[in-house]
């Protein structure tokens, strides 16, 4: 039969800049870490974690480019138990597929935290460096404007199917909206991307959740089901 035939489907999107389009690849790869090969069986994330990285990158397809499983090796690396500061580094999904490659340079939310505790007087080294391992769990767990409100441990986690269904439907309304349409710079047309996803984030969808919503509560599943694995280890 025709419809048993291997289909190629190609998809076509619009950005505002180049590095948007950079970024897609790393958030693409995130989303098929965290989906589930079988129902009930693991995620390359998740083997990861129980069975080691090289066991997750043996699971992967085998037709996989090169560059594909290079970007599954660096996400799939343990995390630090200090702060985590792979996030400036990770897609940030959807939600942060336009903004700019923000880093610890312009990070003023971890600048006034660790001020705060420089400034503060301890007993002893011990109670000094105890607290700067606390203040590192609590930049890890605080929503960041950096991030577009996720906290550095959800931006860390990527998104799952629900996000890369909405990520789709988003990025399809993006190139229905704007493609061919002439911009005054590439200012402008990052300006009113960000705007368009800012408003289509805080609609209601037809269950009374917006997408905001559904990507944190998922992307809060997905760190669930993290602990659940490294428990398991």
């Amino acid at each position: 039969m025709v419809g048993d035939n291997p289909r190629l489907e190609l998809t076509e999107y619009w950005f505002p800049t180049r590095a948007a389009g950079e970024r897609l690849f790393s958030m693409q790869t995130e989303f098929s870490l965290n989906g589930y090969p079988a129902l009930g069986q693991p995620s390359f994330v998740e083997i990861a974690i129980i069975s080691g990285v090289a066991k997750a990158l043996s699971a992967l397809p085998s037709f996989l480019p090169k560059k594909t499983v290079q970007e599954a090796r660096r996400l799939l690396q343990p995390w630090p138990d200090g702060r985590y500061t792979d996030a400036y580094r990770r897609s940030g999904g959807i939600l942060n597929l336009f903004t700019p490659p923000w880093g610890e340079r312009e990070d003023e939310v971890w600048a006034e935290m660790l001020a705060g505790w420089k400034a503060e007087a301890f007993s002893d080294e011990n109670a000094r460096q105890e607290a700067l391992r606390s203040l590192e769990q609590r930049w890890n767990h605080t929503p960041h404007p950096f991030f577009a409100g996720l906290t550095p441990a959800q931006v860390m986690t990527g998104g799952g199917h629900e996000e890369a269904d909405l990520a789709q439907e988003f990025l399809k309304r993006l190139r229905q909206v704007f493609d061919g349409q002439p911009f005054e710079s590439e200012g402008q047309a990052l300006a009113e991307t960000l705007m368009l996803l800012r408003g289509w984030a805080c609609q209601p969808l037809e269950d009374g959740r917006t997408p905001l919503e559904i990507i944190v509560a998922e992307r809060d599943e997905l760190l669930a089901r993290r602990e659940r694995a490294l428990k398991g280890q």
